[in-house]
C-alpha cells in the first residue's frame, strides 16, 4: 500500500512517516512525501497513485490545500482520507467533514489512533480493489452490477451504469434506471445499510437523505433546491426526477462538494 503525506512541517512529516514504518515493520507501506505544498500532493496523486493519503489541511499561507486536495481525490481518485490538522476544530473539522474523511485527527497527533485508521483505511481500499479487479461473473459481480433480492429465491441485476436513483419507502427500495419507466422494487436491510455495504455506489453516489441515493453524475441541473436528473418516462410525463436538497446546511455543503461547486455563503 502507497500511503500520501501531505504536510508543511518538516519534522511533522518525518516523524509520521518514521511511525508508519516502525509500527508496519512486518507489512511495510511505501510513504509517499511528505509532501509540502498542494502542487506538491497533486504531482504524486497524479504521477504514484496513492491507496490512502494523510492530509494536513493548512499548508503555510494556503489554508485550505488540504481540503482542496481532497475534493479532487474524491471527485477523480477516490480513496481513503485521513485528516491530520492544527486547525481550530470550528474550523478545520467543520471544514473536513464535507469531505467525508475516513478519520479527523487533531494536533498533537495521538499516533496509537493515526495507526489503527492507516490499518482500517489499507484493509478497506484493499477489499475494494479486489471487488474493482474482479473479472465478470466472478463471485456474482457481472458487469458491475449489484444483485438485488426482488423476489422470494430471486435475484435480479441492476447494471451500475443505468441506475439513476435508489428511492427508500422503509425497507422495500425502488431502482430506477435509464431503461425502463417502470421501478425496479426490491427488498433491503435499509437505504442506509444498503449503500454502504455496496462499494460500487461509494463513488459515484450519494445518500442525499434518508429516502434518495442519487447518482451524481447523472444530475443534470440543481434548482430551487431540488436536484434534477433524468427519467425515463412515458409520452407526456414529466422527463425528469425533482429531487428536494435537505434545508439543513450541512446536507446542502455536503451535497455540493460530492458536486465539486463551491456552495456561496447565504
Amino acid at each position: 500500500m502507497k500511503i500520501l503525506i501531505v504536510e508543511d512541517n518538516p519534522s511533522i512529516g518525518e516523524e509520521i512517516a518514521l511511525s508508519i514504518s516502525e509500527h508496519f515493520a512486518e507489512d511495510p507501506h511505501e510513504i509517499l512525501g511528505p509532501a509540502e505544498t498542494y502542487q506538491a500532493g497533486l504531482d504524486i496523486v497524479l504521477y504514484q497513485q496513492p491507496d490512502v493519503a494523510l492530509l494536513d489541511i493548512a499548508l503555510g499561507t494556503d489554508v485550505d490545500a488540504g481540503i482542496r486536495l481532497a475534493q479532487y481525490l474524491n471527485r477523480s481518485y477516490p480513496i481513503p482520507i485521513v485528516f491530520l490538522s492544527g486547525l481550530p476544530r470550528s474550523l478545520g473539522f467543520n471544514l473536513a467533514k464535507y469531505l467525508m474523511p475516513f478519520d479527523f485527527i487533531p494536533k498533537p497527533i495521538e499516533y496509537q489512533r493515526l495507526m489503527d485508521k492507516i490499518e482500517l483505511a489499507t484493509i478497506f481500499q484493499s477489499q475494494r480493489s479486489k471487488v474493482e479487479s474482479m473479472e465478470p461473473n466472478q463471485n456474482g459481480i457481472q458487469n458491475k452490477s449489484i444483485f438485488v433480492a426482488t423476489s422470494h429465491n430471486e435475484a435480479t441485476a441492476i447494471p451500475i451504469n443505468e441506475l439513476i436513483l435508489l428511492e427508500a419507502d422503509d425497507k422495500l427500495i425502488r431502482a430506477y434506471t435509464t431503461d425502463s419507466t417502470a421501478p425496479i422494487p426490491f427488498t433491503s436491510p435499509g437505504l442506509k445499510n444498503f449503500y454502504r455495504d455496496n462499494l460500487y455506489l461509494l463513488k459515484d453516489f450519494h445518500r442525499i437523505n434518508r429516502k434518495y441515493v442519487i447518482n451524481l453524475p447523472m444530475v443534470t441541473q440543481v434548482k430551487d433546491n431540488h436536484v434534477i436528473l433524468p427519467k425515463k418516462v412515458k409520452a407526456g410525463e414529466d422527463p425528469f426526477f425533482r429531487i428536494p436538497i435537505p434545508k439543513n446546511g450541512d446536507a446542502r455543503k455536503l451535497l455540493y462538494a460530492r458536486l465539486g461547486f463551491k456552495l456561496r455563503p447565504d
